[in-house]
């Protein structure tokens, strides 16, 4: 999704639902901490700002609610989704099983074009890693995902997976600046990929949940000695 200094010029020229340019507004906002956790937003800012009415902003602000990413509360108006510790506990127990599942059913997947789409995101994000190269590895991580859910025939686990990854993304950044993760986070993927190329559905579920595990554990520290000491009221 493209960070929108150009926003209101690149939304408004596409052909997107009047509602649908406002979600993606304002998702866009939230999701690059434009819009930080905890902070109060309205409609009539919104609508201000897009130079729209607020029956989109409303329709917009209800959906990213729906989707864990706004609290409607009486007094308050919208506020922006604060994550607390326990939070990312929930998300992560959901995304253990979930994902497991998503990769033995990638394994399945006969589609030549995205088994090779998938190990050209994973040759880029070991040249990444190679060359300490944060925005490129996070390119190549994101290519990485949507492909193995693309390769997934559930959609309704991929469209679930997706809108709980969309719920801590934004507190991932500091995670590849960790000694060494850029290149353990390479090399479970490496696996996973053996797994799915190999068409072993049960060892891609295994390996994709390992990887989760150890994701959640680096998470976990990095919240507990380096972020929550200093956001009391969540991230």
């Amino acid at each position: 999704m493209k960070h929108l200094s150009n926003n209101k010029r690149e939304l408004l020229k596409t052909t997107y639902s009047l509602p649908e340019k406002t979600y993606q507004f304002v998702k866009e906002k939230i999701l690059s901490r434009k819009y930080k956790p905890g902070q109060n937003i309205t409609d009539s800012r919104i609508a201000n700002e897009l130079k729209v009415s607020r029956t989109p902003v409303r329709e917009a602000l209800r959906r990213l609610e729906h989707e864990g990413l706004l609290i409607n509360s009486a007094g308050r108006g919208w506020t922006v989704f604060s994550l607390s510790l326990e939070d990312i506990h929930e998300i992560f127990e959901i995304k253990i099983e979930l994902e497991g599942l998503i990769a033995k059913k990638a394994a399945s997947c006969k589609d030549q074009k995205k088994k090779t789409v998938l190990k050209k995101s994973l040759k880029r994000m070991r040249e990444a890693s190679n060359e300490n190269d944060y925005a490129a590895w996070y390119e190549a991580d994101y290519e990485f995902n949507q492909t193995i859910f693309s390769m997934c025939p559930n959609i309704r686990a991929t469209d679930h997976a997706t809108k709980l990854n969309e719920q801590w993304f934004r507190v991932r950044e500091g995670l590849v600046y960790l000694e060494g993760r850029m290149k353990r986070a390479t090399d479970e993927h490496e696996t996973i990929v053996e797994s799915i190329l190999s068409g072993d559905g049960d060892e891609a579920k295994r390996r994709m949940q390992h990887h989760i595990k150890e994701l959640h554990n680096e998470l976990t520290k990095i919240l507990v000695y380096m972020v929550l000491p200093f956001a009391s009221d969540g991230v």
